[in-house]
């Protein structure tokens, strides 16, 4: 009977370390911030935000002009582990691709946008910069949306990048969060303003039209935030 209690014991300990360890995972405590341009303005309305919640710790980390396409410019598969390893995120929050359809070098090879091998390499990417973030291993990872474009160009180019997103996304045990619902009234077509709940707009892109405003990036910080807790965004 004592090796029945003894071991109902353990078994009780397990169960609770592994309730234990799904709480912290559930609630973000170390949440990392990274991405180009498109994030720049953006992490600073995250940080903001998540200053208020005491328990959180942020470090946010981003870069004009690059992406994972130019990773001879800048790497930033290496940033992302040195962030990883000297960080150790919880959460990870990730916001680039805007640069991204442009040649890439492949050793000594030049793969160029339309190329089949383009999108096979683009995607390999992808799906190790989400690994290294610690997808699957506990670490929740929100890969942000591109937004929709005003540009034919811009626009087919973000549609690309955020297919090969979400499909590595689904892949990697990654959350796609999709932000058109936030930074457009209707998901699918620009529009530089939303309608507010009292019914006045709200300008939430840039005049580049590509880039957020710091309204618009506030916006987007309450939801990404809501999503993380769970709660419902204030209108």
């Amino acid at each position: 009977m004592s090796k029945l209690l003894a071991a109902l014991c353990a078994a009780l300990a397990a169960w609770v370390a592994t309730g234990l360890t799904a709480g912290a995972q559930a609630t973000p405590q170390r949440v990392l911030i990274v991405g180009d341009s498109m994030m720049q303005i953006p992490a600073h309305s995250l940080e903001l935000a998540l200053s208020r919640k005491p328990e959180v710790q942020t470090k946010a980390f981003t870069r004009i002009g690059s992406g994972l396409a130019r990773l001879d410019v800048f790497d930033w598969l290496a940033q992302m582990r040195t962030l990883v390893d000297e960080f150790k995120p919880d959460t990870a929050l990730v916001f680039l691709g805007a640069n991204d359809h442009q040649a890439m070098k492949t050793g000594d090879t030049v793969i160029q946008p339309g190329e089949p091998a383009w999108e096979v390499e683009y995607a390999r990417r992808v799906g190790e910069a989400m690994d290294i973030l610690g997808a699957g291993k506990g670490t929740r990872v929100l890969w942000l949306q591109l937004p929709d474009m005003k540009e034919d160009k811009n626009r087919e180019d973000a549609d690309l990048m955020n297919r090969i997103f979400a499909a590595e996304a689904a892949k990697h045990g990654v959350t796609f969060f999709e932000t058109r619902p936030v930074l457009s009234r209707t998901p699918g077509k620009f529009a530089p303003y939303v309608i507010q709940a009292n019914g006045m707009p709200l300008r939430v892109r840039s005049s580049d039209n590509i880039h957020l405003s710091r309204e618009g990036a506030d916006l987007l910080a309450v939801a990404v935030i809501a999503s993380l807790w769970k709660e419902t965004p204030n209108p």
